[in-house]
């Protein structure tokens, strides 16, 4: 999942224009804006998918990478890249290995799912982790896992809740460094 932020000419002669004799000053406006708008981002990925799944803050944040923007390259890019997460990263129902379990485990990957999972159960093989079994045999097991992170970030409703927040943002953030640039010039006169 990736959330690109590119600038175009019309911004920029937009921004140029606003600034008047200080147009040279306009991609670092625009730059330091984007930079604001990713740190945004960023922390909003994390915000808006907890809002959503039963996830830890830090299991978010350490697949997210963030590419800052400068005067010369006015791009900015936050992106996600990880692979399934463990389903004993969620919220499992019971947590303990109990072998003489009749009924199934109860499983929630979004808040509010909470869910029995038939053929799984909970077992503590260097630490606790939840496995189904391939056939009727007692071997072989497979470990269940839970959606990505890119996944979970992909969703439609979270996605456009984080886009929204950082255009807000990056709009805000460039008045801002206008207005910041235009009173430097007036103080300096």
């Amino acid at each position: 999942m990736n959330v690109t932020v590119d600038v175009d000419n019309r911004l920029l002669n937009e921004v140029r224009e606003q600034l008047g004799e200080y147009s040279k000053k306009a991609p670092n406006a625009i730059a330091s804006a984007l930079n604001r708008a990713i740190t945004n981002v960023a922390a909003n990925v994390s915000k808006e998918t907890r809002k959503e799944y039963i996830i830890k803050s830090s299991d978010i944040k350490e697949t997210l990478r963030k590419v800052r923007a400068s005067r010369s390259s006015m791009s900015g890019i936050v992106a996600s890249k990880g692979r399934p997460i463990p389903i004993d990263r969620f919220k499992i129902s019971p947590k303990k290995v109990q072998p003489k379990r009749k009924k199934p485990i109860k499983i929630a990957v979004k808040k509010g799912s909470l869910r029995e999972s038939l053929g799984a159960f909970v077992a503590d093989i260097n630490g606790i982790k939840v496995f189904k079994r391939e056939g009727k045999k007692r071997l072989p097991i497979n470990r269940i896992f839970g959606p990505s992170v890119p996944q979970m970030v992909g969703n439609e409703e979270v996605r456009a809740k984080i886009n929204a927040e950082g255009l807000d943002t990056f709009n805000r953030y460039l008045d801002h460094e206008i207005n910041r640039i235009l009173n430097r010039g007036q103080e300096a006169s």
